[in-house]
């Protein structure tokens, strides 16, 4: 029996059909929201940076929209940009130097990532060290699959380096503690570290290279074509303080 295979029209076809099919579900989706009582439903993708500063205004958000749920993923920011641009994502918050691809985008803050290491370490003799520097050092990183250690691995392959990682910790808290105790030095926004520091529990050491200083940003395709929960959502992670507006 002979197989067939579709002419290029016919997957012009078929990519349309895939589109609408994925609207329609879409619709339903949110359809059955509204029957359950759910007003909406906001699809977030964030890189490690930002997700660690984003706590505070996403519980603001979901105590004044009781109605809206927010899924939110954890990817590089590359990946976040072509999930807006793509539809797959709704808001994306990304850090660092990359190229918006014709998004709309609000700049909201900045963040550094460090090297933290258990006190008395020997980086701790230099204000700053290289990235080849650090990792001449055992690692302790978080999971294999986070934003945080896939930057990480991205940066030393562009060098030619091997990350040297003991462990992959589930989360900066076990990091943190992991840091602490000597098993490793590890990459981390400082805004993580920040309380371990203030303590004395770790020592910081700053990166030479350029990218560790971040700019954070919100990205979407068009913020007034957002329903207006989402629109909301956006202000409150710029640390603007919207009232619920029942949009």
């Amino acid at each position: 029996q002979k197989g067939m295979s579709l002419t290029a029209a016919g997957m012009t076809v078929l990519r349309y059909a895939q589109t609408i099919l994925g609207n329609v579900e879409r619709l339903q989706a949110e359809m059955r929201r509204h029957t359950d009582g759910v007003e909406g439903n906001i699809r977030v993708y964030a890189n490690s940076s930002t997700l660690s500063s984003l706590p505070g205004a996403l519980s603001r958000f979901l105590a004044a929209y009781p109605n809206v749920n927010v899924n939110l993923e954890e990817h590089l920011s590359e990946e976040t940009v072509k999930a807006v641009l793509d539809g797959r994502a709704d808001v994306g918050l990304v850090a660092g130097a990359i190229e918006m691809r014709g998004l709309e985008y609000i700049s909201y803050g900045q963040d550094e990532l460090v090297f933290i290491v258990p006190p008395r370490h020997p980086l701790t003799l230099h204000p700053r060290v290289s990235l080849e520097t650090a990792l001449s050092h055992d690692l302790v990183a978080i999971g294999r699959k986070t934003s945080n250690f896939l930057y990480l691995q991205q940066m030393a392959e562009q060098m030619g380096l091997e990350p040297r990682v003991r462990v992959h910790a589930p989360n900066f808290d076990a990091v943190l503690r992991c840091v602490q105790e000597g098993a490793g030095i590890s990459l981390v926004p400082r805004s993580v570290a920040a309380p371990a520091l203030a303590q004395g529990k770790v020592e910081c050491v700053q990166i030479e290279e350029s990218w560790a200083v971040r700019e954070q940003r919100v990205v979407m395709r068009s913020q007034d074509a957002l329903p207006g929960y989402a629109q909301a959502f956006v202000s409150y992670v710029t640390q603007a303080d919207p009232a619920p507006d029942g949009d």
